[in-house]
């Protein structure tokens, strides 16, 4: 009975020294383990520090920029590498008109601005019916211009025709109406486009909203 006491005694003192080992090695494992983290958030620092210096201050719009519109933009910090050079940097303030559309959050390409406002451009403004202009159109959108002449009796109806395409919408009033309930829009053209679009009111007029990458340099006439 006291042989079978001591091993028993010595078995228990082993199993005690060896879980004393195995969470010395946990400890040492884990304050390795911390020191990796730290070394690892060194180098990571240390990499986003050096990426910081190579950010540039481009133009981002505010809105859609169509064709033609004043740029409306801000300032914006962002990391470009060699891409940079293709964008305008604050240092460059934008002049003139649109000459590429540019949507919302773009940044602003060099060769997308700097376009002259035509000395001929002139301001026309057409009744159209509600219902025959696009959902939400405002001033810097871009349209077509389509005329339909009145159903005669109960003969067919005319087929319509385009009579200016790509033009700058430069306001839209929609607290006003004419007596027919119209919607006054203003157009942004140019002197020689004025006789053939005064002269498509006589008909109904439908807008047709031109998206951004289908859009041209200011209005042209419909061949």
């Amino acid at each position: 009975m006291t042989s079978f006491a001591i091993k028993r005694s010595r078995s228990v003192s082993d199993s005690q020294h060896g879980v004393t080992m195995i969470h010395k090695k946990w400890r040492d494992a884990r304050i390795w383990l911390g020191l990796g983290f730290i070394v690892a958030a060194m180098f990571i620092g240390a990499f986003v520090m050096s990426s910081g210096g190579s950010t540039s201050t481009v133009w981002r719009a505010t809105r859609d920029l169509s064709v033609g519109a004043v740029p409306e933009v801000e300032p914006v910090t962002v990391t470009l590498g060699d891409a940079a050079k293709t964008y305008l940097p604050t240092a460059e303030i934008p002049q003139g008109r649109m000459k590429l559309p540019v949507a919302a959050g773009g940044f602003l390409p060099r060769n997308a601005v700097g376009a002259a406002v035509p000395s001929t451009s002139r301001l026309v403004t057409i009744p159209v019916d509600p219902m025959r202009v696009p959902a939400g159109l405002s001033a810097g959108d871009v349209v077509d211009v389509w005329a339909s002449a009145p159903k005669v009796n109960d003969g067919a109806s005319p087929i319509p025709t385009q009579v200016l395409s790509n033009v700058r919408v430069a306001e839209v009033d929609r607290e006003a109406s004419g007596m027919g309930g119209e919607l006054p829009v203003v157009l942004d053209i140019s002197e020689s486009q004025a006789a053939q679009l005064i002269g498509a009111t006589r008909a109904d007029i439908s807008l047709v909203l031109v998206p951004l990458p289908s859009q041209s340099f200011y209005g042209e006439l419909a061949p």
